[in-house]
Parts: structure tokens; sequence; C-alpha cells
């Protein structure tokens, strides 16, 4: 049948597949660098998420959300993580607490700043809500922020060429590859199969130096040449003590008021302490609009013996719960918005304040 139809045709009919495929690739080029521009400009985000507080939760209570990290690797501090394998250093878990603390349903809590602190090395991850830009729920993408603000957060001296992770990568795999297969007393030993050849140490500790590096080299290729993210923000040499002093001298001012909270199970009921602040605070619009809450919680392995100690014996910090049952860390920092989202609802629609007098 194709001596019926004219070369011409054929030729058409083999043209506009090629040139229809071409304009898409073009255009979705074009518009992914139009809204990757847009993205880095942070003035020209503010407009489009600002514009009738679309996509921002506005929220005059200012929330700070502490969470101790304990146990984190130096791989961790360095960034060195795979993204695919969240588990491993439990990246998840600080994954899921940005999340619970910046998203609701479509919108970013701009009134709330998160901080990971990173123990035994005393760096904290700052995250912004009022400066995030492009922030998105899923716990991929929210480790590569998390990665790309601990690899950028090195010195220069640690990252030219990637030099100082791949130098450490053989001390690294061996002091990985011994706390793996020691034994301890009454552990009982892995079965292996008495047909198969048993590997060399040596053999496997060189693949497993092969993988790190090829992951540090993945790593330096996907952040090579960006800027950190706006809003995270690295602090080093941050310890608890020096973080609740600076936490502290953000209050709100004389007229506002400051919670620091403790969360854990023997606490005083959360929802008892809202009440009674509710009844007990006055009833003025600069007060309501002037309240500082900071919230301290431990990651899947709570409080160390010193945060406990330390805690405790600061007058300022209050200890609360939210009952008998130990929730994730994710899920205490989702019903502490919630109450206090309520809370702060019913202050504006109950008591219709009046302006504060001034003290004379």
């Amino acid at each position: 049948m194709l001596k019926y139809f004219p070369a011409w045709s054929l030729l058409l009919a083999l043209l506009i597949p090629v040139a229809a495929a071409l304009t898409s690739t073009i255009w979705r080029s074009k518009n992914n660098d139009q809204l990757r521009d847009l993205l880095m400009m942070p003035d020209a985000a503010a407009d489009i998420n600002d514009g009738n507080n679309n996509g921002l939760l506005v929220n005059h209570h200012q929330r700070n959300i502490v969470v101790l990290c304990h146990n984190i690797s130096q791989d961790v501090v360095d960034g060195i993580f795979d993204v695919n394998n969240l588990t491993k250093g439990r990246i998840d878990v600080l994954a899921r607490c940005v999340t619970s603390a910046l998203w609701i349903s479509n919108k970013i809590r701009t009134d709330t700043n998160l901080f990971l602190m990173l123990s035994p090395h005393n760096i904290t991850i700052e995250v912004q809500g009022s400066l995030v830009r492009s922030l998105t729920p899923d716990e991929r993408t929210m480790a590569l922020y998390l990665q790309r603000t601990l690899w950028c957060g090195k010195d220069d001296c640690q990252r030219k060429g990637g030099q100082d992770a791949s130098s450490s990568s053989a001390a690294a795999v061996s002091d990985s590859f011994i706390a793996n297969n020691s034994q301890t007393p009454g552990s009982t030993s892995k079965y292996i199969n008495p047909q198969s050849a048993p590997m060399p140490k040596e053999k496997m500790i060189r693949d497993m130096r092969k993988g790190r590096d090829a992951l540090i080299q993945r790593i330096r290729i996907a952040h090579h040449g960006k800027s950190p993210l706006p809003g995270f923000v690295m602090h080093h040499e941050d310890t608890l003590q020096a973080r609740l002093k600076k936490l502290s001298s953000f209050s709100s001012g004389d007229d506002g008021r400051h919670d620091i909270w403790m969360m854990s199970e023997t606490g005083d009921p959360l929802w008892q302490v809202l009440e009674d602040q509710e009844q007990q605070q006055p009833k003025c619009a600069a007060n309501i609009d002037r309240t500082t809450t900071t919230l301290i919680l431990g990651n899947q392995l709570g409080y160390s013996a010193d945060d406990e100690k330390l805690l405790r014996g600061t007058e300022a910090v209050r200890e609360v719960s939210l009952g008998n049952i130990s929730l994730l860390t994710s899920q205490c920092i989702t019903i502490t918005h919630h109450y206090l989202d309520r809370l702060y609802e019913l202050e504006r629609s109950n008591h219709s304040p009046a302006p504060c007098k001034k003290k004379k």
C-alpha cells in the first residue's frame, strides 16, 4: 500500500512526531529554568506566597521546636548518607521532624523555627519557616535539603575535591566493619553457609570502601556549585545550654510570654497547662500576639542524663506531657501544633481583645 502514498507524505508523517517531541522538550526546559530562577529569588517567591496569604500560614505566635538528636554518626554530620536508604543513620527521623514542624496541607508555618541539635558533635541545623522556599513534604527531598546544608556547611579546606572525606574512607570503613562484626557476650553469631567460601576480611573492607567512595562522589556531583538553601542554617559549637540562652533572649519583651516546655511522659498534661494559661492571660491584643513557645523533645533515643539534669534544673523550663503512651517525636510536634492552633483561635475569637494599657 505504500506505493499509493507520495514520498513527501511519508516524510511528513515521520517528521511531525519528532518536531512535537522537540517542541515539548524545549518548552519544559524553558519553564523549568524560569521556575528554578524564581525559586532562587527569595523576593519573587515571597511575592507569590505572600499574596493574600496563600500558601503561607500566618500566625503571630512564635514557636521554636528543639529536637535533641543523639548518637548521630560523623558521616551524617558530614552529609555522607544515602537519601535512598534513610533508615541508615536515622535520617528519616530528622526529615519527619522537619515536615511535622513546618508543613500543613498546602501551607508552611512561617511562625515556626526548627532546631535539629546533632549530638555529640555540637552542630545544629536551623530551619526557619519564614525563609524556606520550594519546600516539599516528602522525606527523600527533605533529606536532600538536610544533606546540602551539612555538605555546604563544612569548612572550605574540608571540601576541596572531597579529599578529607575520601582519605578517611579506610578508617571509617574499618571501624564500621569491626562494630558490625564484633560479638558481644551471650550474642549468637550470624549463620554462614558451610558450602560457601568465607570472604576475607580485607576484601570485605575493600568493597565497603569502594562503595563509600562511590557514595561520596555521587554526593559531591549532586551538590557541586550549589549554595545553601534559603532558611536552612548550620550552627557550629552549639550546645543545649547555649541554645536555651539564645532562645530565652528572643522573648517578646516584658509584656509578652515565653513558655519553654520539655516534653516527657511524666510531665503535666499539656491541655491542662494551656487551659490554665488561657484563663490567666490578660485579655488584650498585644499579649495574644506576643507569645513565644519553645518545645524541647528527644529523638528516638529520648533524653540523655545530662539533658534531663540541665532541663529539670532550669527554672524557666516546665515539663509537659501528651499522655503516658510514648509517641514518635514527629507525632508530638504535630499534636502540640494542634493544641497551640486551637488555643490561639479561641483567644482571637472569644475575647475580642482591646489594646493593652501602657505602663506608667
